[in-house]
């Protein structure tokens, strides 16, 4: 394969057939995890574009199709400290993934839930992942860890440890309250 189609290829301006991707990965000696996500990003984009586009190599895909937007930039969960906190943190995670409509997330879990590669067994709707992003107490930690997954997080170990610091000074509270 020749440098230069590589380079539009890591660019996300050509889109490969999955045997291509695979032999790529594989070239770059990208880890088993990392190759999972291509894959799937992959059979996304396919999805998304329209069948008769499909074989053409030289179609680029929908803006809104990258789900794994640049690393520079993803919020950082470690300094929050209180719900207040987390939840507008979502809402961050939302932005940097480019502000995708309530409707396009769903989207996006129902296609992960097919695939049966979801961290919360059902597919996240629009009404919960509204209510998720104006809750006013901690969110459940499968719910929280799906939504980071179809907006593209990488670091989603992070926000389960900072989840479960902050769900565990919300129960402190609640006892010095008692």
């Amino acid at each position: 394969m020749p440098p230069s189609i590589v380079h539009e290829i890591i660019r996300g301006r050509l889109l490969t057939s999955e045997r291509e991707l695979r032999t790529l990965l594989s070239a770059m000696d990208v880890d088993k995890r990392t190759q999972q996500r291509a894959l799937l990003l992959h059979g996304e984009a396919m999805t998304e574009l329209h069948p008769r586009t499909r074989t053409s190599v030289k179609t680029p895909p929908a803006p809104d199709w990258r789900v794994p937007v640049p690393a520079a930039g993803e919020p950082d969960p470690v300094l929050f400290s209180t719900v207040k906190e987390f939840v507008a943190g979502l809402e961050d995670v939302r932005v940097w993934a480019g502000e995708p409509s309530l409707r396009h997330l769903e989207e996006r879990s129902a296609r992960l839930h097919q695939q049966r590669q979801t961290a919360y067994g059902k597919v996240l709707r629009r009404s919960t992942i509204s209510d998720m992003l104006n809750a006013t107490s901690l969110p459940q930690m499968e719910k929280v860890r799906h939504f980071l997954q179809i907006c593209g997080v990488r670091d989603i170990d992070a926000w389960v440890y900072t989840w479960r610091r902050v769900r565990t000074f919300e129960k402190a509270a609640g006892r010095r309250a008692a």
